[in-house]
């Protein structure tokens, strides 16, 4: 699926990248967190001296080490034995161990800030976890499915049924009535309905209106500027401050969420990666920078996130580093 071969994992080049790579992240981290006798710097030049590509491979790990992201998780892989270069026999001092247990707390603790919105979710009436879908009749009749991490808040009354999309993304299949329009707030838009079916997705500084079946009537909350009318098939987005202009989708494509399913064509990694993160209850770093703007085009599902990870460090000349199916690194 992507638009560049990829080595065969049986192949012997494939086989000298990913030891070299493991060797390299094993003698960074015993550098950094051992101290080395006279003999293993021997051994360390020794090995670095192998060839250019040890060298290149190394010094590519060296340099991004500093990152605290990737030091606290190859702190942690520290931990797992290592047949790639010989380890001491005695057992760990006490001062590792404590510096493994608070890089671990600090993987955690990043997480849960990232995630964790108090203000928004005492606000909402309804709301989602991360990669959780939920299904909610609203008391008119009308149904909304709210995706992942997404939060609303309703107001029903005799004159007017309105909805405020406090975070994330969805889908409002709207019951007909004339007398009281169905109105979707979200940060930057409002989007009124009588009777249709249409998603909105709000993120920063930037939100869409899909409409799925019907007609809708977006407009901006910061100008003044002539609603735009948007029909079944196509989408409107409020980006750089502004209202645009309704344009064609794919339907299947872009609603494929609703299916549990993600269907990307010629969409950059990097993006995807960010789509699916959006599912994964933890973090997700991608550190190989010549594959950011590689194009991907396929269907990955959403309920094992994981496993879509996998299958695009598969397809690609990365490899993955997972560290208690709560932190990723693609490099």
């Amino acid at each position: 699926m992507a638009s560049t071969d990829k080595p065969s994992e049986n192949s012997p080049h494939y086989e000298d990248e990913t030891t070299l790579r493991q060797e390299a992240i094993a003698w960074v981290i015993r550098r950094h967190n051992s101290r080395m006798t006279a003999e293993d710097h021997q051994a360390f030049e020794a090995w670095k001296a192998k060839s250019p590509t040890h060298l290149r491979v190394f010094q590519k790990v060296s340099a991004i080490w500093e990152d605290p992201y990737l030091h606290a998780a190859a702190t942690l892989r520290a931990q797992e034995p290592s047949s790639l270069i010989h380890q001491p026999s005695a057992e760990p001092r006490r001062w590792l161990r404590h510096a493994v247990a608070l890089a671990a707390c600090a993987v955690l603790i990043t997480i849960a800030i990232a995630h964790y919105d108090p203000l928004t979710w005492l606000q909402a009436d309804y709301r989602t976890a991360i990669g959780e879908q939920r299904t909610i009749t609203l008391p008119d009749g009308s149904t909304v499915i709210l995706n992942t991490q997404t939060a609303i808040a309703t107001s029903f009354d005799q004159t007017a049924r309105h909805v405020r999309l406090l975070k994330g993304e969805a889908s409002f299949n709207v019951q007909p009535d004339s007398h009281r329009p169905f109105v979707v707030e979200s940060q930057q838009t409002t989007t009124r309905a009588v009777g249709t079916e249409f998603m909105v997705r709000t993120q920063q500084d930037h939100e869409q209106v899909t409409v799925l079946e019907g007609k809708v009537e977006v407009s901006s909350l910061h100008d003044h500027d002539s609603p735009a009318l948007v029909s079944a098939g196509s989408r409107v987005q409020f980006e750089d401050g502004r209202l645009g202009r309704p344009f064609s989708v794919d339907l299947p494509t872009v609603s494929a969420w609703l299916n549990k399913r993600l269907i990307v064509n010629g969409v950059p990694l990097e993006q995807v990666i960010e789509e699916v993160g959006r599912y994964y209850p933890g973090t997700i770093v991608l550190w190989n920078q010549p594959l950011r703007d590689m194009h991907v085009t396929g269907t990955y599902n959403l309920e094992d996130p994981s496993k879509s990870l996998s299958l695009l460090a598969k397809t690609f000349p990365t490899h993955m580093l997972n560290l208690a199916n709560r932190f990723v690194i693609l490099f």
